[in-house]
């Protein structure tokens, strides 16, 4: 089957990590036979010193990655905070390039959009002028929160929803929090992939003491690394047998930073960003993984913890309920700071009764490739065969 992706977000290379996993899925579906092509748009605020190239419409040399055809452009978001028309200049430009890559490589049997806003409203858009069925796959918590809006904005979001052959959310609960939002019954839920070195690795513990917990995020302020902090010093305080491993860098590392100084703390490890090929030899360094985040709709980050075996301290939002359950980890209320501490003193006591191994297997058996290619591949053709 022929599949033209249009993700909102995408790498500009093979170890950036935002949207690792859209580009990860792409060729996934082509080691598993589909032809798939890729049609990235990035908008640039007119605010931004890219501005005067994406002004100009710059579109990158067709790539071949991985067996993927991939085009990334650039498109002027010309007013601030002006959500509509920069949306309407961000589809406009997708529906150029869909019309190229059309002319270079044939009709797509789909179009595949990432998230409603705005690749939904482009292949929506697309899908109109040539009668390509669409489906859309939510991974943004805020999405659910699209119908509390008003005007024409909302409205096309809407409406790009209600004309999609497929909808899909990456967890159960966040297909709830959708068909609430939209007023249907149509969001399914399918899940995501785990990255193929990490479904391919090893459980490995390391020795004790100390103990480790993990953490893998971009450190934004919506992952809560600030409350796991705190928390982590509630539980344990200086005690030299317990450590926490931070990895990942952004603008927010050296307020985290701060955080641990102010605290007194010589048992937390600011590790740097690791590369998307050293993920599973991070994971191998820890006993443990504790998630705080304020909203989750998949977590892709505590599967893949899972997926090395390791058992999850995670906060109920949507995907953590659903990565947690009595044999992978402990759940935690949102943005609870005492409930957080007594978790992770909980976890210190309690991992060894956690069987890694079950763990990786529900993790493989939920969003490895067979799963995630043979649920797609359905979709796909359930999509397909309706447009006919």
């Amino acid at each position: 089957m022929h599949i033209l992706m249009l993700p909102s977000w995408y790498p500009q290379d093979a170890e950036a990590a935002n949207g690792s996993f859209f580009r990860e899925q792409a060729e996934a579906l082509v080691r598993a036979g589909h032809r798939v092509g890729v049609i990235a748009v990035e908008g640039v605020s007119v605010t931004e010193r890219r501005a005067r190239s994406a002004a100009t419409f710059t579109v990158a040399p067709e790539r071949d990655e991985g067996g993927v055809s991939v085009v990334r452009a650039r498109a002027l978001r010309p007013v601030p905070l002006a959500s509509g028309l920069n949306l309407s200049v961000l589809v406009r430009r997708w529906g150029r390039l869909v019309t190229d890559y059309i002319e270079r490589h044939g009709r797509p049997d789909v179009l595949h959009a990432h998230a409603t806003n705005p690749a939904g409203v482009a292949a929506a858009a697309a899908s109109r002028a040539t009668g390509i069925p669409y489906l859309i796959t939510e991974h943004r918590p805020e999405s659910a929160l699209a119908e509390a809006g008003s005007g024409a904005f909302a409205r096309r979001l809407a409406r790009s929803v209600g004309d999609a052959s497929a909808l899909v959310a990456v967890s159960p609960a966040f297909a709830d929090s959708l068909n609430e939002a939209y007023g249907t019954s149509r969001w399914r839920y399918l899940p995501n992939l785990l990255p193929a070195q990490v479904e391919h690795s090893a459980i490995s513990v390391p020795e004790e003491p100390p103990f480790v917990f993990g953490h893998v995020s971009n450190l934004h302020p919506y992952k809560r690394v600030d409350l796991l902090i705190e928390a982590f010093a509630d539980a344990f305080g200086g005690a030299p047998d317990v450590r926490l491993r931070i990895a990942g860098d952004s603008a927010y590392l050296a307020g985290h930073r701060a955080l641990v100084e102010s605290l007194g703390l010589d048992t937390v490890d600011f590790v740097g960003a690791v590369p998307r090929s050293d993920i599973s030899g991070e994971f191998s360094r820890c006993h443990a993984f504790a998630l705080a985040s304020s909203a989750e709709s998949f977590g892709v980050v505590l599967w893949e913890a899972m997926a090395c075996g390791l058992p999850i301290v995670a906060t109920a939002t949507d995907g953590g309920r659903h990565a947690v359950s009595d044999m992978s980890g402990l759940l935690v209320p949102i943005d609870d700071r005492a409930a957080l501490a007594s978790k992770l003193g909980e976890m210190r006591r309690s991992a060894g009764r956690f069987d890694r191994v079950a763990i990786r297997r529900r993790t493989l058996d939920e969003c490895g490739f067979e799963a995630f290619v043979g649920q797609y591949t359905e979709l796909y053709a359930e999509v397909a065969e309706g447009a006919r």
